[in-house]
Parts: C-alpha cells; structure tokens; sequence
C-alpha cells in the first residue's frame, strides 16, 4: 500500500471514530480533515488561511451606509448590523423602490404612496432613526428585541399603541428576511472593516 494513501485512510478512520463521539474533525499535519455531505476531504491550512470577502454589492452598501448608521446606532445603543440588515428591503441599495428613491430601508408606512425620498445615505439613516429610533433604542445586539420594536412591539412581544408598524402586510416573511439581512451584514460587516482598516493603513 502506498505510505499516503494508508496516511490519508487512517486519518478517514480517524474522523469516523471521531464522528461517531460527537466530534467533526480531525487534525493531521498542517490541516484538518472534516466531513461534507458523507465525504471526507483534508482542508490544509492554506486553504483555512484564505482571506474571506465580501461581495462587490456588499462591500459598496456598506461604503455608503456603514459611517451614518452607524454614528447613529451608537447614540441609541444599537448594534449598527441591526439596521443596516433593514437594507434587505432594497437588496441591500441596488433594486426595488431604491432606485427611484435613494431609501434603501423601505420606508413605505405600509403604502407605496408615502415613499420616503432621501438625497444621500446620511439623510436615509436619519430618517430612518427619526421614525424607528425610539423604538428601537437600547435593543443593543438582541435581534429578536431589534425586529419586535420595528413591527410596534416590545421585548416580550406585547404591542406599544404609540409605535409605529414597520411591516403591516406579511410579518412572518417580513421578519425572516431582514433576520437573513441581519446574518449576511454580520458576516459582511467584520470583513469590510478589516478590508477598510487594511486599505487606510497602506
């Protein structure tokens, strides 16, 4: 037997035996080997090394938003992630009432005949925390919290009659989207400020 092949297929063994214990990987010398779809494949450490991205629609989303929403969010004590995952309104400012309106955020009051028209994304951020913010204020990091206030309820899911209703129509499908929203500028948003931090340095 080749001395590879018996390496390789010792550590498959291995990974079995592993994954039979709870556990999904094993290492062996400069990588590791994990399990996908019932296959197992030697990740090595250059390929676990390489630089994560962000999409060019993610990347030029957060260039224009990141900076205000983000001023913002920190006067009310909320993760900036939160409302920049609103942006799934727009497709994140490339579709949609957007391009007719520059609000990415997609301020209707639940009818397209009360769209909301901004100049620039500072005036788009303000607006929106003109309407949502006090609503949304001190939700910190907590989505559940953070997509509740939007819909015009609090914490516990009880309504506020004073607040407004971001989505009037389909909630349930309102509210996964911005919650898929809310992972995507998660894993963007790390990056794009490494990227930037990277870029202002050179």
């Amino acid at each position: 037997m080749n001395p590879g092949y018996g390496r390789a297929v010792e550590a498959a063994r291995a990974v079995e035996n592993a994954s039979e214990n709870g556990e999904s990987a094993q290492q062996e010398g400069g990588g590791h080997w994990v399990t996908i779809n019932g296959r197992h494949v030697l990740i090595n450490q250059a390929q676990a090394e390489r630089p994560r991205r962000i999409s060019a629609r993610d990347k030029a989303y957060l260039d224009k938003y990141y900076d205000p929403v983000a001023a913002l969010a920190k006067v009310y004590n909320v993760d900036p992630a939160l409302v920049l995952s609103v942006g799934s309104e727009s497709g994140f400012a490339t579709r949609g009432t957007y391009l007719r309106t520059g609000d990415a955020f997609g301020m209707t009051g639940g009818n397209t005949k009360n769209m909301t028209t901004a100049a620039s994304p500072t005036e788009n951020a303000k607006q929106f925390f003109d309407n949502y913010g006090n609503q949304i204020r001190g939700t910190g990091n907590d989505d559940s919290a953070f997509l509740n206030a939007l819909q015009g309820l609090d914490a516990s899911g009880k309504g506020v009659p004073e607040w407004k209703v971001y989505n009037t129509f389909d909630s349930k499908g309102w509210n996964s989207m911005v919650a898929d929203g809310i992972h995507q500028m998660r894993r963007a948003i790390p990056i794009y400020l490494s990227q930037r931090q990277k870029n202002s340095a050179h």
